[in-house]
């Protein structure tokens, strides 16, 4: 992966900037909201100015964006698909397999990555903005932060070698139907989906620890934000947040686990990406 990041730099560098300027803009929002309705509990028009050049900002930068990645991605895909196709050591069934896996990791980096980094940077963001509002919740959301970290750590060899498992499915699958026997592209499609499970399994036990350490959180910060902050504004804010931080939370292990399958997809299309 880290030789596409090098082969294609400048689209990268474009495509990543924007995704951070985005990312910026709504990280802000609870604040700004928050001060939108102290604002106008003070009897001043300023903080719905404030939020209003905020939303159309952002919206602009989204959509700009956008534009750019479906025209930079799609050009990095036809690229290397051509340079896959034109190698001539593996079997159909692999090539096509592979070819199928690098469309995955194209549009991993157009449309799932755009989400990872703008779900680090707000989840950044977040935490920074918690510190100066309320030192508590701070606390809490580091404590489940930590703690969902040391929770994919000890399942990712586990998410690895289900994923190798897949993907060798995957560059069987051409032969087996190509082969016309209903037996063999039965068991093909059992072992593909046994993957699968054990795949959707482990997702599912995981996100399940982790919602649990996040409903403990958002009851602690509401009860924290009402008994610490005078303005309701502020209090409004420091919840948002709350929400946003679990939000990035829950959704980052599973960009963590797309990681690890690209990872060894990428293992797979090294000779490919590294000619030229």
């Amino acid at each position: 992966m880290l030789t596409l990041f090098r082969r294609f730099a400048g689209r990268f560098a474009l495509t990543l900037s924007l995704v951070v300027l985005e990312a910026a803009g709504w990280t802000l929002f609870p604040l700004v909201i928050g001060r939108a309705i102290d604002s106008v509990l003070a009897d001043s028009r300023q903080g719905l100015y404030e939020l209003a050049g905020l939303g159309i900002a952002a919206m602009a930068i989204a959509i700009v964006r956008r534009l750019v990645d479906s025209r930079a991605y799609a050009r990095i895909y036809a690229r290397l698909g051509e340079e896959l196709v034109d190698r001539q050591t593996e079997s159909t069934s692999t090539r096509t397999a592979r070819l199928g896996m690098l469309r995955e990791m194209v549009e991993f980096f157009e449309n799932s990555l755009p989400d990872l980094v703008t779900s680090v940077i707000r989840l950044a963001g977040t935490v920074l903005i918690l510190s100066a509002l309320n030192r508590p919740v701070f606390l809490g959301c580091l404590t489940v932060a930590a703690a969902t970290v040391v929770l994919y750590a000890l399942t990712g060899n586990l998410t690895t070698r289900y994923n190798e498992g897949l993907n060798d499915e995957h560059e069987r699958e051409v032969d087996a139907v190509e082969s016309g026997d209903p037996a063999r592209v039965g068991r093909h499609l059992r072992d593909m989906m046994r993957w699968n499970i054990k795949l959707s399994d482990l997702e599912a036990a995981n996100f399940g620890i982790v919602w649990v350490l996040m409903v403990g959180l958002l009851v602690f910060s509401v009860a924290e934000a009402a008994e610490r902050t005078v303005e309701y504004g502020m209090v409004l804010a420091v919840v948002m947040y709350v929400f946003e931080f679990a939000e990035s939370v829950t959704l980052l292990p599973f960009y963590y686990q797309q990681w690890l399958r690209l990872r060894e997809i990428s293992g797979r299309l090294t000779a490919v990406t590294a000619a030229a």
